[in-house]
């Protein structure tokens, strides 16, 4: 395998900066050292959806495991998916994109080895640990080959769900962790029979005008998601954050050169984001301190990726329509979360402000072969979470997003049992002053796309 990185001792500061926000306790960082192996057949290598697949993959796996080989048919093959970097084939597109997250990283493509390996399409070689593949919203993994339907763009959304799960395996691998077949749909957010496959047709999202607060790895994997998918619609996204190499390794779409790394100029996180959304405004401050034009301005839909500086009940207080919000937990958990508005609970009572709760950024306690305990970050539960959220807006452009009593779904990538949680459905609080009276929640949301949300009764 080869490298195009710095030289090692330039990669020991890469390391040590890149993990600092996850590394505890200990001196040197959490390394996985086992060789990773992707190999994906014919078909789905010419096909969107298994390109798709294979490049979301290798971008998560690249922010934690350091040896990837990948297995692909010969010949220049043409990129068809949305890709990180610009190359003109599928080779080039997935080596260059490894490479970009992790300079110092080993990448190349091979016809065998690996400690674990994972196969893509029903016809990938035999004799892999795991499988994966995807119909429509539905993801697969299992211990052999499994259809990828290439035939329709809605299996672009089962092909996210399987490079989460594939990812989630082979971390669980290296950790000597049980792992467990899995099918589960991005639709309905459940798992085995009760997994929907959703819509046969994947049309380009437009929910109108957004308001995305907060441009962290989850904001990161949703942009990442959309943008494969297809996003229209007018966007503002605002974050005072520039990117940090520690965000590196968990944010779908941060690269250490945004970063600043080796030499250059730490880049705003909400114009990253913004460049990759149409017709989107980038504001680089808190919530809090936007101008008051902004803050007041009408949104159709307002997400809240952030949660500092009491950002919760100020959003609560905007009395949206539409608030969605997607978190990770640090027991491997991703999360969905709903508030509509005369249907669901207020932001603040499902996460008051004034109750510490802690965020984990999507990272959890695991141990080394030393028995030495470190803080991992686990870069497919920011993938998984903005994932959801992003289907969460499919759902509500398709008019089906309230149809079901339950407002917060749940993804545990640790559970070998049940992974997706049963739906919940969370209330306010007696004493929740957020809400305002449903003629005035009118008032001020009148000519905003999903005003027809709203219903007139109680909450309780």
């Amino acid at each position: 395998m080869t490298s195009s990185g710095p030289f090692a001792s330039d990669c020991a500061e890469f390391y040590r900066l890149r993990n600092q926000r996850t590394e505890t306790y200990i001196e040197r960082a959490w390394m996985p050292t086992r060789t990773v192996r992707v190999a994906i057949d014919a078909e789905s290598a010419e096909s969107e959806v298994g390109q798709h697949l294979l490049l979301s993959l290798v971008n998560i796996l690249a922010r934690a495991h350091r040896r990837i080989i990948v297995t692909m048919p010969t010949g220049a093959i043409p990129l068809r998916t949305f890709s990180l970097v610009s190359a003109p084939t599928l080779r080039e597109a997935t080596l260059a994109t490894a490479n970009a997250i992790d300079p110092c990283g080993q990448f190349d493509d091979a016809v065998d080895g690996g400690d674990i390996t994972i196969g893509i399409g029903s016809n990938a070689e035999m004799g892999l640990d795991w499988y994966l593949g995807a119909n429509r919203a539905v993801g697969r993994l299992d211990v052999k080959p499994m259809t990828l339907n290439t035939n329709t763009r809605a299996s672009l959304r089962g092909a996210g769900v399987a490079a989460v799960l594939g990812a989630a395996a082979v971390f669980k691998a290296e950790l000597g962790l049980s792992i467990v077949p899995r099918t589960l749909s991005a639709w309905n957010y459940r798992e085995a029979e009760a997994a929907a496959y959703g819509p046969d047709s994947l049309e380009p999202l437009n929910v109108g005008r957004v308001l995305l607060v907060g441009a962290g790895a989850v904001a990161a994997g949703l942009v990442y998601w959309l943008r494969s998918w297809g996003v229209e619609g007018e966007w503002v996204v605002a974050d005072r954050d520039v990117v940090k190499l520690h965000n590196t390794n968990r944010g779908m779409l941060f690269l250490p050169s945004h970063a600043g790394w080796p030499a250059g100029v730490e880049q705003s996180k909400a114009s990253l984001l913004a460049t990759l959304l149409p017709a989107a405004q980038s504001v680089r401050n808190w919530y809090h301190s936007l101008e008051t034009e902004l803050r007041d301005s009408s949104f159709d839909v307002v997400l809240a990726l952030a949660n500092d500086h009491g950002v919760r009940r100020q959003l609560a207080e905007r009395n949206s329509i539409v608030l969605l919000h997607a978190t990770t937990g640090n027991n491997w958990l991703s999360q969905l979360h709903r508030h509509i508005a005369g249907h669901d609970d207020c932001i603040d009572c499902r996460l008051p402000t004034d109750t510490p709760i802690e965020f984990a950024c999507s990272t959890a306690p695991i141990s080394s072969a030393a028995e030495e305990r470190v803080d991992a970050a686990l870069p497919f539960l920011s993938a998984a979470s903005g994932l959801m959220l992003a289907t969460a807006l499919q759902r509500l452009q398709l008019g089906v997003l309230a149809d079901v009593p339950q407002n917060n779904w749940r993804w545990d990538f640790l559970s070998d049992y049940a992974m997706a949680a049963t739906p919940a459905r969370s209330r306010c609080r007696d004493s929740c002053r957020s809400w305002y009276s449903p003629k005035i929640r009118a008032m001020r949301n009148q000519g905003t796309r999903w005003a027809h949300l709203d219903r007139s009764h109680s909450l309780g």
